[in-house]
């Protein structure tokens, strides 16, 4: 097995409509500056936005080439199979996005999609006070209620809005209604896919497509339930503490906060771990990280170190469950 460094990552920066300048204002992404960028593709080995890596040996080539090219080093694997697992972004949403449904794996498999389904996790950065997001649907909205209002074109009025704050975190499974609403900054952990089916597009121009049949096909109608974000409090006292944001089938994420001139060992499960600096500035054994800066720590480095300097630090920590 060769030694790698823990890899810093170099986003794939994606322009949307909806998106503003916060990725580079807040997260010092290097915005181009002529439209906006609603999505930093931080790690990713998709098709459609691969990431790359900064500095070090690997300076500038792609997260994927070098997963492949060091199999067993990267994810503890000498045969994995096609691109990695897992795909983490940050969005800026200056104004709302689409309200959408995602499918999952079967449902892609099925119908001939050459992409997975997508599972996925928001954890807040920044919003404005009395923001909210859409997830799921009002209790009691029926299949043919969402039709009819499909065809009056009153969507919005069927759909659930939850109020949010910073440090908020929310887990959607595929089959959820959904939708980032205006003046929110986030980090999303997702299975590695770009397939999103847009319900409606608040008649935003140009017209993007809708995807009316597909979203009926795959909203989860009998999941209308939805448990109010998790919260994750500022630490209490002087001690670190990790704590559990989701473990499903696809993916781990793990919150790490340490107090100021505080250090904490951690470990993975054998696969590697994606680091996402989300609050403060400190280090990875001895690499420096910023406030929204993504790391990759290889499954040939089993333990790492997070330090912390003058002020708190909060790191997500990510792993592949597949």
């Amino acid at each position: 097995m060769t030694d790698l460094p823990i890899l810093r990552m170099s986003p794939h920066l994606t322009p949307r409509p909806w998106g503003g300048d916060r990725l580079g204002t807040v997260l010092h992404k290097p915005l181009p500056g002529d439209e906006p960028i609603g999505e930093s593709w931080e790690l990713s080995d998709h098709t459609d936005g691969p990431s790359s890596i900064a500095g070090g040996p690997f300076d500038g080539r792609l997260f994927g080439e070098v997963l492949r090219e060091f199999p067993d080093e990267m994810v503890g694997s000498n045969d994995p199979t096609g691109p990695y697992p897992l795909l983490v972004k940050y969005i800026d949403a200056r104004e709302d996005l689409s309200i959408q449904v995602h499918p999952d794996d079967d449902y892609t498999a099925r119908v001939g999609i050459a992409d997975r389904g997508k599972s996925e996790c928001w954890f807040i950065l920044d919003c404005a006070g009395g923001t909210e997001v859409i997830y799921g649907l009002k209790e009691g909205i029926t299949r043919s209620d969402l039709i009819m209002a499909i065809e009056s074109k009153t969507v919005p009025d069927c759909i659930r809005r939850i109020p949010i704050e910073p440090r908020d975190f929310l887990f959607v499974p595929p089959g959820t209604v959904h939708a980032i609403l205006g003046e929110t900054l986030l980090c999303e952990i997702q299975q590695s896919s770009n397939t999103t089916f847009r319900l409606w597009d608040w008649n935003r121009k140009p017209e993007r497509p809708l995807h009316i049949k597909e979203s009926l096909e795959v909203i989860r109608f009998e999941s209308s339930k939805a448990e109010p974000p998790f919260h994750l409090e500022p630490l209490s006292d002087a001690s670190p503490l990790v704590t559990v944001l989701t473990d499903n089938e696809y993916f781990l994420v793990r919150a790490v906060q340490l107090p100021p001139e505080s250090s904490l060992y951690l470990t993975h499960s054998g696969k590697g771990a994606i680091l996402n600096g989300v609050e403060g500035a400190g280090e990875i054994n001895e690499l420096g990280m910023a406030l929204g800066e993504t790391f990759f720590v290889p499954a040939c480095i089993p333990q790492f170190c997070v330090r912390t300097g003058h002020s708190p630090v909060t790191v997500l920590v990510s792993e592949s469950n597949e």
